[in-house]
């Protein structure tokens, strides 16, 4: 067991492919946030837990070798996937969320795990959840969230991701600004209350809010915009969902039908107030939040420059643990309400981001290889208990899904945020589709700087909504009669 690094990858891939004996099998496992590396100056505590436990499973079984793979930061990952596909040299198993599984259905990429998630796990004592189905180890809901329309589970997901505002008490009580909750999740009570805030702390020369919404990572903008969609079509969106569904994130082809069948469009009152909301919100990020990087955000929050930083709470928490030299907390968003749109009138509390998102694929190059059952029997070690509990025990980077696992102390304040509803609008991408959210993205930013006003905004909205769902009905073969 050893690490490849992203450029020795592709070329020790197609290596092992041609030298190992008939009955030797590799195993190239793509870690994510749980990948074992060495201590540095900046991270001198980083993960190490699969490193044990991979060469236990190795031993347990001769002839396997699982070799971590090193996902490159200097590329999106969008980008790399679509290298690796490509070249049939993808890991064969792939750290994943459903929203993106959901995009890329479409390319085949992906086993469907049905089969498997009904047979027992075998590394799951007996009588804990999932020695009988592996599916039973994680709750339900978790399964309903991230089924493919299609009906097929491609995702084990083993993470639930928790996004939040960090806050540095100091800056804030310095300048009169309460730390103390409104609410159960949230400082503030509403929307509103929330504003009226940050209008305070710029008044005195600070910049609120770091986030970011460069191109290439948008996801702090993603949050917002999906959570302001929902709380203003609240009273609209069952009407969008097909017959007899919870509330739910709604599927590409919900959100697609609906802007068909003339329940959604830009040019809705609602669509108006969404728009209101963010270029409301918008005077109160740092300047330069077009272009920054998260690293970059993250800078200004740690040096004291700003008092709120957007991120995902879970992933972020154990770094600035470490790097913060001030008291600080993490608060959810607050409710969009009647206060700030009439069409949020019914909306009781926020809608969450994140939530059940992060965990693991096993790619098709596995069924290619003749490996899928070993592969996915090394997936069921790695995320059975008691495995899964030394890896977050380890990196506690995200609060675990499996049931009876504790959640780290440091991630147990963001437990609260993963009983609110989960918002109906997720990203812009599996939206529609990655074009709709690129380019929906670009008009917000023209908007937000000035380049075009609301009039043109709407009107180029609606030409690209409507396009777009026609493209992805069209594709699909979608009857949108539900």
């Amino acid at each position: 067991m050893r690490c490849i690094r992203p450029a020795l990858y592709i070329f020790i891939s197609m290596l092992f492919t041609s030298v190992l004996a008939q009955d030797d099998v590799v195993i190239y496992f793509a870690p994510g946030d749980y990948l074992p590396t060495e201590p540095t100056e900046t991270m001198p505590n980083p993960p190490t837990a699969l490193t044990a436990l991979v060469e236990e499973y190795e031993s347990m079984h001769p002839g396997v070798q699982i070799e971590f793979v090193e996902i490159p930061e200097n590329i999106s990952g969008d980008a790399w996937r679509v290298t690796v596909f490509q070249g049939g040299n993808q890991p064969h198993v792939l750290p994943n969320n459903y929203i993106r599984v959901w995009q890329e259905e479409i390319n085949d990429w992906y086993l469907p795990l049905n089969d498997y998630l009904s047979r027992p796990n075998p590394y799951t004592p007996e009588g804990t959840p999932g020695s009988e189905a592996w599916q039973d180890s994680i709750p339900d809901v978790v399964w309903e969230t991230t089924l493919h329309s299609g009906g097929n589970q491609y995702l084990v997901t083993v993470d639930a991701v928790a996004v939040g505002l960090f806050y540095n008490k100091e800056m804030l009580e310095a300048e009169g600004v309460s730390t103390e909750f409104m609410s159960g999740t949230s400082l503030w009570s509403d929307w509103a209350s929330m504003l009226a805030d940050m209008e305070t702390l710029k008044s005195t020369g600070v910049e609120p809010l770091a986030l970011s919404m460069s191109t290439a990572t948008p996801f702090n903008y993603n949050w917002i915009d999906g959570v302001a969609l929902t709380s203003v079509y609240r009273d609209s969106i069952e009407s969008m969902f097909k017959p007899d569904s919870p509330w739910h994130a709604m599927s590409q082809e919900e959100g697609a039908c609906a802007i068909e069948n003339g329940l959604m469009s830009a040019n809705d009152p609602q669509f108006s107030d969404f728009v209101d909301i963010l270029s409301g919100f918008e005077p109160y990020w740092v300047e330069g939040y077009t272009s920054a990087s998260p690293d970059e955000t993250y800078r200004l929050f740690i040096n004291g420059e700003v008092p709120f930083l957007l991120a995902n709470a879970a992933v972020d928490m154990d770094r600035v643990l470490r790097d913060a030299d001030f008291d600080f907390g993490v608060s959810y968003f607050p409710p969009i309400t009647e206060t700030t749109s009439q069409y949020a009138a019914n909306v009781d509390s926020s809608f969450l981001v994140g939530g059940f998102t992060s965990g693991y694929t096993v790619t098709e190059r596995a069924e290619r290889e003749g490996i899928a059952d070993q592969v996915v029997d090394f997936l069921m070690y790695i995320t059975s208990q008691p495995q899964w509990s030394e890896v977050v025990t380890d990196a506690p980077r995200a609060v675990p899904t499996l049931i009876g696992l504790d959640v780290p102390e440091a991630l147990q304040p963001l437990t609260g945020f993963l009983d609110l509803p989960i918002r109906a609008f997720k990203d812009p991408d599996p939206r529609l589709t990655k074009r709709y959210g690129e380019e929906h993205r670009r008009l917000m930013q023209e908007f937000f700087t000035g380049q075009i006003d609301k009039v043109a905004l709407i009107q180029a909205e609606d030409r690209l909504m409507t396009r777009e769902a026609a493209k992805v009905i069209a594709e699909n073969d979608w009857s949108c009669d539900f």
